[in-house]
């Protein structure tokens, strides 16, 4: 694979009566971690519809504690569900670009943050089982990144060195191998994309959820002297 990161080779020609200047090689280090999420956020909820609108509430309100009752009985405590958005609005049908009221929709997301990845598939399948009929964004995570950073840096400056390293002897320059200057560049992880759309979930068992790794970057400038 090539690297992406452009290097740079300055040599200053000597001009009788001047001061000496230093002679630089700039280089882009990279350093990357894979590292297996130990966190899951999933984004669940439930959508009730009725020609009245308190009938629509009080459906989606037993259909709600019925699921949180059952995530609780499986090990999700209540301080990790956590209401993200809640909506109550009209249906509306339309003849002769007349429109009707035709009911009322009630929407409630949740979002769940699961310590074990493992027990994301039977998450969903208690959730389903006991109301949940949306699902929207599932996101991979690390609780705890900055360990995972620091050790993608280091990886970072070592790359920019080996880069100068191979640069001076390619041109047999006799490279200083410690930069007198080094910038992080600013980058955290990255991790796989949300999808954002809306699912709407069959009253069945969810299928097996794949582990996604978080990729962890870290990228530093260098300026080493020959």
């Amino acid at each position: 694979m090539h690297d992406a990161h452009p290097y740079s080779y300055y040599a200053t020609p000597s001009v009788p009566g001047a001061a000496p200047r230093s002679r630089t090689i700039t280089v882009t280090g990279q350093g990357i971690l894979y590292v297996k999420p130990d966190t899951v956020t999933i984004t669940l909820g439930i959508r009730t519809e009725h020609t009245n609108a308190l009938e629509a509430l009080s459906s989606n309100s037993k259909r709600v504690n019925a699921m949180i009752q059952a995530l609780e009985a499986i090990g999700i405590h209540k301080e990790e569900i956590d209401t993200i958005s809640f909506s109550i609005y009209p249906k509306y049908t339309y003849t002769n670009n007349i429109a009707v009221l035709a009911g009322y929709e009630v929407e409630h997301l949740f979002e769940i943050t699961v310590k074990d990845v493992k027990t994301v598939g039977m998450i969903y399948e208690a959730a389903v089982t006991n109301g949940a009929n949306i699902a929207r964004e599932l996101q991979f995570k690390l609780a705890h990144e900055q360990p995972y950073y620091q050790q993608a840096l280091a990886l970072a400056v070592k790359n920019a060195q080996e880069k100068a390293i191979v640069l001076a002897r390619t041109l047999s320059l006799p490279l200083h191998d410690t930069p007198i200057e080094l910038k992080e560049q600013t980058i955290s992880s990255i991790h796989p994309s949300p999808q954002p759309r809306t699912t709407v979930l069959a009253a069945s068992a969810a299928p097996p959820i794949q582990t996604q790794d978080v990729t962890i970057t870290a990228i530093v400038h260098a300026v080493f002297t020959y």
